[in-house]
């Protein structure tokens, strides 16, 4: 995951100079502090900027700012029955642009990008027994990228485009974000009215998405999936998928579209008129909704698919 950035590096070991490089930056007012177990950046940031948080491992939870300012506080944890060296992790920020770059990572083992950790080919020695969590006040209008290798992500209060990714967690986005990409490798997935389109996907886990304006795209690799959808904006076409559970997908009562359905043990029901192309089959259905359109493709190994109306 290797980028290049405009922006420059500071490890907390220099946060001297760090400080110097964000007081001359456009944003004002922005102050970071460090502890030997704790990270702490205060600062302003313009709308359209994005925050970006990520950890090899740990709990990332955002809540909104009561104004402009955003703060990013972070703590490095031991495991659950105390062994691991806290000296193993260091906190690392960059900048790039107006956004602010937050990393929590194994030293040595781990690079801060834009894009989140890069942990290249060499081994963590270290297991999972230190962790950083992270708690972030996202202000209105800010973007929001974050992500961490094993543990949950919680946002709430996110007012513009979203990324959430997590390796091993549960990953949660709350009412009010932008366009919103969530994923997990091994967790449950939920979107909450979500004003964009919608990305949705998990290796093992349940997938739920509420939002007012589509489309909206899901798949999970073991797990069931409902969707929700109030309008739909466009003429992309959508596709859910799940290896192992069913589908069930609420559409707005105008939608017209293609539906391309299968399953390969469950049954398909419909509360939309379809007008079938092809074979009726228990296991398929192909068909039209309304004047047609945009294709809509639902497919599971293991379970029933149900197109409902809002």
């Amino acid at each position: 995951m290797t980028v290049t950035s405009r922006g420059g590096r500071a490890t907390l070991a220099l946060c001297a100079a760090a400080l110097g490089a964000l007081a001359a930056s456009a944003a004002p007012a922005q102050r970071a502090q460090q502890s030997e177990n704790e990270f702490n950046w205060t600062g302003q940031i313009p709308e359209g900027a994005t925050v970006r948080v990520f950890t090899v491992s740990g709990r990332v939870n955002v809540t909104p700012s009561s104004g402009r300012g955003a703060r990013i506080h972070g703590v490095k944890r031991r495991s659950e029955d105390g062994r691991g060296d806290l000296r193993h992790l260091e906190f690392e920020m960059r900048r790039d642009g107006n956004d602010i770059i937050v990393c929590g990572l194994y030293a040595g083992y781990s690079e801060c990008e834009g894009d989140g950790i890069d942990t290249g080919r060499k081994p963590n020695r270290y297991g999972n027994n230190v962790r950083a969590d992270f708690t972030v006040e996202l202000p209105r209008g800010v973007h929001l990228r974050v992500g961490s290798g094993n543990g949950d992500l919680e946002v709430a209060g996110a007012t513009a485009n979203v990324s959430a990714a997590s390796g091993n967690g549960d990953v949660s986005v709350g009412e009010g974000a932008g366009q919103v990409q969530a994923s997990s490798g091994n967790g449950r997935v939920q979107v909450e009215e979500a004003r964009g389109e919608v990305e949705a996907s998990t290796g093992n886990g349940r997938v739920s998405v509420v939002t007012g304006t589509g489309p909206v795209n899901a798949s999970s690799g073991n797990g069931s999936i409902d969707v929700r959808m109030g309008r739909i904006r466009g003429d992309e076409d959508m596709e859910f998928s799940s290896g192992n559970g069913s589908i069930t997908l609420t559409l707005p009562p105008d939608f017209s579209g293609e539906i391309d359905a299968t399953t390969g043990n469950g049954g398909i029901d419909s509360d939309f008129p379809v007008q079938v192309q092809g074979r009726l089959s228990r296991h398929r259905l192909h068909g039209t909704i309304g004047q047609g359109g945009r294709r809509i493709r639902l497919s599971t190994g293991n379970g029933s698919i149900h197109l409902r109306r809002t």
